[in-house]
């Protein structure tokens, strides 16, 4: 099992590949990731599970080398966009499980944030999250798992007319 990283939405999302390979070299000695220093080199595959974190019918999950301001630039747009179709989607970050126990289910911290606000320092915040290292205070024996769910701006004159 390993960390995964997702996007899910009530609504189809677009596989995401790369417009040209780079090239990956890892330097186990001085714990260097040379990624080719481009920014649109990641992907987002179809995510079959998605129904095991969230009622929401459609996912993709994240495979980058590491995280950019332009890497993560790019995957906001591609949430942005997503929004068009559906009024919420959501970025997960979980352990891959198909199963656990009720004693060791995991604990689920959500956050709700508009599409306007939106921005890298969340994508951030969310690749650099702790599943298992700082586990809930409450409940150290369960992993944390992670959701962001990003909703549609209101339209400043959703209210208009009414009274």
């Amino acid at each position: 099992m390993s960390v995964c990283t997702f996007i899910a939405s009530d609504s189809p999302l677009e596989e995401v590949s790369p417009a040209q390979e780079y090239p990956l070299k890892i330097n186990l000695d001085d714990g260097t990731i040379d990624d080719g220093g481009a920014d649109d080199n990641y992907f987002l595959h179809v995510f079959a599970d998605v129904q095991t974190y969230t009622e929401k019918k459609n996912g993709v999950w994240l495979e980058w080398p590491r995280f950019t301001e332009g890497r993560a630039q790019r995957l906001a747009e591609y949430l942005k966009n997503a929004l068009r179709y559906t009024s919420s989607v959501e970025l997960w970050h979980v352990w891959l499980t198909d199963y656990w126990e009720f004693e060791d289910r995991p604990v689920i911290h959500r956050r709700t944030i508009s599409m306007d606000e939106l921005t890298t320092a969340h994508i951030r915040e969310m690749d650099d999250a702790e599943i298992w290292n700082i586990p809930d205070k409450t409940y150290p024996d369960r992993p944390s798992f992670y959701c962001l769910e990003i909703k549609q701006q209101r339209s400043a004159c959703g209210n208009a007319g009414r009274q």
